[in-house]
């Protein structure tokens, strides 16, 4: 196995984006061995860093996938970053009265049509 040097371990974190077990594989060494390579070196800010770059990364592309319009962008977006403006939906757990438990969905998206109450 090769030396673990502060200089290869921070490489191969940030080429991986800080997906650690991509970035032990590019080493040869397993997760434990680089976690503790990260400690010794104090490379732990490397690795939030390396994350949040991935981070950003994702959301930029789940953002040009919500403004080109596909479905499952768009309501992601609206319940993570809508959910303040009501684009939720909630799950209610009761007792039901003959016993068990019963569970609703109630979608309190504000862009779809109220559900018709049912006969």
């Amino acid at each position: 196995m090769a030396r673990l040097t502060k200089r290869k371990v921070e490489e191969a974190i940030r080429a991986s984006r800080g997906v650690m077990s991509a970035a032990a594989r590019a080493l040869g060494v397993n997760r434990v061995s680089l976690y503790r390579a990260v400690r010794r070196y104090g490379l732990e800010e490397v690795v939030r860093e390396a994350r949040e770059e991935l981070l950003d990364l994702v959301e930029d592309r789940l953002i040009q996938a919500a403004l080109e319009g596909k479905p499952w962008a768009v309501m992601f977006v609206l319940k993570t970053l809508g959910r303040e403006r009501g684009y939720t939906t909630r799950q209610e757990v009761a007792l039901a009265p003959e016993g068990g438990v019963a569970l609703r969905i109630v979608d309190e998206d504000p862009a779809l049509p109220a559900p018709q109450p049912r006969d």
